[in-house]
């Protein structure tokens, strides 16, 4: 055992040693990004498991309350709940009426009805009024204090009622005493029993749940100490992922049928909802557990970003300022630490380009043809997992099915190149010689050659093509049909205009789900404040505020914005780029003024980053209002730009190299290290906004307010 982790170790060791400096920068900064993601997604104060809550269905609570340091009975103070789903139209109010009793006397219905604590008005995702607190449902609110007023509760009301208006799904509710402690509080009748004497419990017994009606009325209680008061996205969750918790809420009601509006997120395919799903599995119903697989996702788009930088580039320094600049852009430090699917979606494109750019450059291997297809077996699996993640990223198969069909003629080409090589082979031999019967074995000879070259042409033919037809279109429709099923009874509900009685197949159901994801529904209290179209994306006119819990005195908020030094310099590269692209071809390509032995790969990158660019930005085109917080994956290949202008001012720089601080610069790394000090200036500015860090609203202007140019009403006090 000993000897085989020694061996281990060494390999491990070997395989360090041989990385360079900036594989070994890259490694660093995927680190450094997971652990400050960790750090800062999120905390554990979840809801615990769910209960269903009828339209006008009550549940009654017992309060134990504990003694005070005085040694008397510490009275009810605060009043915490967390609701899930609601049934109700997205920004209506919906509304849970508390009410309390003693248990002196003999039990009566109207024992609850003088004494009320007061009706609880929220608003469903958000409160389409205002005025009213928004962005309730799976958050923390604490709906009663009675120290304001002075009026704790007093230790004789030990029933407390809730009744819910609206049909709902409640994850808690936590009774706090005025020594800031959790009240222990019962519903079950089996817990009550020993409260009461043997002369009052049969007047009693009915108003609380018995094993046998009604067993999940515990899991209002399954998380009591649980509760927080924070106000950033720290400990709440942004209204746009409580699309995501619906569905989830709905997976795990299964095939309940409910009475009210039913909501879903639909602005994804189904596979979208599996890994926050999975997450809340095994960390629970909390930050941490719905964001912790984004967040991986996000840590590999920056290791892809890597990878293919590095290949594009031919240079592992540009490697890495590619990733570099996708860690630090922004988005990947907003929307891509957020339980949403968009860094997934981000992740599997930029692979799925990858290997296929890998692919088109590296051909198929004459010796091992079907490992070197894997490339575009992997390309397409990754496709087929991004587009049942989000279908409306079917315009990137414009981008990757290009790039293979590039990639097949470059195969094709070569495999004619070598035919016509054993032809000019025979002529020249048949040249010299002056016997009829040698120049005939010399044409079988060419002619049998031609055969195995046929026979292996037409073998790797069939495996490039069954490899992309089985992965982009066969593995799509299949993958996305097997990610509906745990959501079957969600979209049954969803499209069924019966559900008891469905009448729509799976494919009936795939099909209306992939139509939805068109058309985004999510709405939230943000929505139309930071609609702008796709097209604006280019200059960053415009950031996406995703939670807001400012007041007067600190400004609160989650903006998500490309850096805009990056927006800028972008822009630039991509008009320069597409300068150099016209020109050279213009001139005469590789034979004209303009052309250098560097220029197949630079634009090699340039038709690459394009074609994502554009296929980014055709996804939101037709979906109605977008917004920047949509615009991950296209700021991955928009941000390619700057690194790709870096990359061709760097290759024609013919100037020396000077030591500045012990690194060896020209021109071209001296005008970078300048920019990269402005983005880096930005960033820290920006530091409060991307963390969703509490400023006074005169610290929040100077240090972000400045760096859009079109403000939401949320972005900037």
């Amino acid at each position: 055992m000993q000897i085989e982790q020694s061996a281990r170790k060494l390999q491990w060791k070997k395989w360090l040693n041989g990385l360079n400096v900036f594989s070994k920068a890259a490694i660093v900064l995927v680190f450094v990004f997971l652990v400050i993601s960790l750090c800062t997604i999120g905390g554990f104060s979840g809801g615990g498991d769910s209960y269903y809550a009828a339209k006008d269905s009550q549940v009654v609570f017992y309060l134990d309350y504990m003694s005070d340091a005085a040694g008397t009975d510490a009275k009810l103070e605060k009043i915490y709940v967390n609701v899930g789903t609601v049934y109700d139209e997205v920004g209506k109010d919906f509304q849970i009426e508390f009410r309390r009793a003693t248990t002196s006397g003999s039990y009566s219905y109207d024992k609850f009805t003088p004494s009320s604590l007061g009706t609880v008005t929220l608003g469903n995702v958000y409160a389409a009024e205002g005025g009213k607190a928004t962005g309730t449902n799976y958050n923390w609110v604490k709906v009663f204090d009675f120290s304001e007023s002075s009026a704790s509760i007093s230790t004789s009301y030990t029933l407390i009622r809730a009744t819910f208006k609206t049909e709902m799904v409640v994850n808690e509710i936590v009774f706090v005493d005025t020594e800031g402690r959790v009240i222990p509080a019962y519903v079950m009748q089996k817990d009550v029993q020993s409260f009461f004497t043997d002369t009052y419990w049969p007047s009693y017994r009915e108003l609380f749940a018995s094993e046998k009606k009604n067993t999940d009325a515990c899991k209002l209680l399954d998380a009591q100490d649980n509760y927080t008061d924070g106000d950033t996205v720290y400990s709440r969750f942004t209204s746009d992922e409580m699309y995501t918790l619906m569905q989830i809420d709905n997976i795990r009601l299964g095939g309940r049928v409910v009475e009210g509006v039913f909501h879903s997120s639909t602005d994804f395919g189904p596979f979208a909802v599996l890994f926050p799903l999975l997450g809340t599995l095994v960390f629970g119903v909390n930050p941490f557990g719905l964001r912790i697989f984004p967040v991986l996702f996000s840590a590999g788009l920056i290791v892809i970003a890597y990878l293919l930088g590095r290949r594009l580039f031919k240079h592992s320094g540009f490697g890495f300022l590619f990733a570099l600049l996708v860690a630090m852009g922004g988005l990947v430090l907003t929307v891509g630490r957020l339980g949403l699917a968009y860094s997934m979606l981000a992740f599997f494109i930029l692979a799925a380009y990858y290997f296929m750019f890998r692919f088109f450059e590296d051909g198929i291997s004459d010796e091992r043809p079907v490992k070197s297809a894997m490339n575009i077996l992997v390309s397409g699996l990754l496709f087929a997992f991004a587009f049942a993640t989000d279908p409306k990223c079917i315009f990137a198969l414009l981008g990757l099915g290009a790039l293979f069909i590039a990639g097949w003629v470059r195969q094709s080409k070569r495999y004619r190149q070598e035919r016509a090589a054993v032809r000019a082979e025979a002529l020249d031999k048949n040249a010299k010689e002056s016997s009829e019967e040698t120049m005939l074995l010399n044409l079988a000879e060419s002619d049998r050659r031609e055969r195995i070259l046929r026979t292996e042409h037409g073998y790797v033919a069939r495996i490039v093509w069954l490899f992309f037809i089985v992965s982009f279109l066969v593995a799509s429709l299949l993958i996305t049909i097997l990610s509906l099923l745990p959501s079957y009874f969600t979209y049954l509900k969803l499209y069924e205009t019966n559900p008891s009685d469905p009448t729509m197949g799976i494919f009936g159901l795939v099909w209306a789900a992939i139509k939805d994801s068109f058309t985004l529904a999510g709405t939230t209290a943000f929505t139309q404040a930071n609609a702008i179209t796709p097209f604006a994306w280019f200059l960053s006119l415009k950031g996406a505020t995703l939670f807001s819990a400012s007041t007067e005195t600190s400004h609160v908020v989650l903006n998500a914005q490309l850096n805009l030094g990056m927006a800028i310099t972008a822009l630039i590269g991509f008009l320069f780029m597409t300068i150099y692209a016209v020109v050279y071809f213009a001139t005469g390509k590789q034979n004209g003024a303009y052309a250098s032995k560097h220029s197949q790969s630079i634009l090699r990158a340039y038709f690459l980053l394009t074609a994502g660019l554009i296929t980014s930005l055709l996804q939101y085109l037709f979906s109605g209002s977008s917004s920047a917080a949509q615009s991950l994956l296209f700021s991955v290949f928009y941000v390619g730009f700057i690194a790709l202008l870096f990359y061709t001012a760097f290759v024609h720089d013919s100037g020396k190299f000077v030591r500045v601080c012990g690194v060896r610069l020209n021109t071209t790394l001296k005008v970078l290290v300048g920019v990269f000090a402005v983005y880096a200036l930005i960033f820290l500015l920006s530091v409060p906004m991307l963390f969703c860090i509490p400023v006074a609203p005169l610290a929040a202007s100077i240090c972000y307010g400045w760096t859009t140019l079109l403000n939401n009403g949320f972005y900037r006090p």
